[in-house]
């Protein structure tokens, strides 16, 4: 796909971890993390920065370069602060087969390998994905209409 300009990001919302221990009234510039993981913002435009609990400004009141944020003002001590990177929202479509891994799911919405199932309910407009061998103990109950696939 052709972009003018820009090419988007794309990806998930990336909580940043906790640089408040660092502040120290004269330190303007710290690492960008998330899990201790270096993480890269495409621009300011794509932060959410809060020091104590204020959103700033991107661009003026800080920069950032690769996975590094630089403050205009040095933050205090007793600063806290928060930060979000924003993966752009994009319609991506459907994922190719085999695309997917289960570690991308929810858990509370499927059963990975070689675990039992003791007690599904469904309802409404729910649905489940069953993932790999699963063992079931007990009766399945499924209702008339309903769709079942076992591969």
């Amino acid at each position: 796909m052709a972009y003018l300009g820009r090419q988007p990001t794309t990806g998930r919302y990336i909580q940043l971890d906790d640089i408040s221990g660092s502040f120290d009234g004269s330190t303007t510039t710290f690492n960008l993390t998330a899990s201790g993981e270096a993480v890269v913002p495409q621009t300011e435009g794509n932060c959410i920065i809060s020091i104590s609990g204020v959103i700033q400004q991107p661009s003026s009141a800080y920069t950032v370069s690769n996975s590094q944020i630089t403050f205009t003002s040095a933050p205090s001590s007793s600063d806290t602060f928060f930060g979000t990177v924003l993966g752009e929202i994009l319609n991506i479509g459907t994922p190719s087969d085999a695309t997917v891994s289960a570690s991308s799911l929810s858990s509370s919405f499927f059963v990975k390998n070689n675990q039992t199932l003791t007690g599904l309910s469904l309802t409404g407009s729910e649905n489940a994905l069953l993932v790999g061998t699963v063992t079931v103990s007990g009766t399945i109950t499924i209702p008339s209409g309903s769709t079942v696939v076992i591969v």
